[in-house]
């Protein structure tokens, strides 16, 4: 998965499902949705920033992020979904109730490669959940985040740590700006390494900008790609 024969669907459930159900859902911001669940934990249990999979149809698969894990709760777990994309993921979420049963399919938690303590942490929207696990830890890090114009306002009260761009016509354009304004300014000088997450050409351009300038090495630079264009049917 994320796309496999219905019978290879299966056996990856029957090693990796874990029984779920939906406590609650909330919209924080339009073209958001903030999944609570009660899920039996995989090895080693739950993490921020745990990767998760739901099969939203017979042959396909759909990869989430687990946002929070409740202290008290260890099996309580939050997972934000960015719903602008119109595919078989957002249909799946959307048609989600309080009170679902469902199969969460999950390995031991496996973090990102990351180094440095101050670090900068870019992405677009289907990666905000991510980046707010992740995040948390650190010293002071930098956050901006690319998303829909009309989700700025409320997702910058839900999360005033971080820096919600408005999206320009071409995906990436915002946050290139912006990086390229930060470099201008001296934002980053302390900055000894980067997360880039979410589209795929748009972190080759950040990444190159953040190598060109001299803020950061290749080797300090993390990448984990999202999706594409034409490959963006979530």
């Amino acid at each position: 998965m994320p796309q496999a024969p219905a019978l290879i669907g299966n056996l990856v459930a029957s090693a990796l499902g874990r029984p779920a159900h939906v406590l609650d859902l909330r919209e924080p911001a339009a073209g958001f949705i903030e999944l609570d669940l009660r899920a039996a934990p995989p090895p080693g249990g739950w993490h921020p920033g745990h990767e998760v999979q739901f099969r939203v149809a017979p042959t396909l698969g759909r990869r989430y992020t687990v946002r929070t894990v409740n202290g008290a709760d260890a099996e309580h777990i939050g997972v934000l979904v960015a719903t602008e994309a119109t595919g078989p993921g957002t249909a799946w979420i959307r048609r989600l109730r309080a009170g679902d049963q469902l199969t969460v399919l999950a390995g031991r938690h496996r973090p990102p490669r990351e180094s440095g303590t101050r670090r900068l942490y870019l992405g677009d929207g289907c990666a905000l959940g991510t980046l707010d696990a992740l995040s948390r830890y650190g010293e002071a890090p930098i956050v901006a985040v690319e998303v829909p114009a009309d989700a700025v306002a409320a997702l910058a009260d839900r999360w005033p740590r971080h820096r919600f761009l408005p999206a320009a016509q071409a995906p990436g354009d915002a946050l290139q700006s912006w990086l390229e304004r930060a470099i201008t300014e001296g934002e980053l000088a302390d900055v000894d390494a980067a997360l880039l997450l979410g589209h795929a050409r748009s972190i080759q351009r950040q990444r190159r900008l953040l190598i060109d300038s001299q803020i950061l090495t290749r080797r300090a630079i993390t990448t984990r790609p999202y999706w594409a264009n034409g490959k963006e049917g979530l």
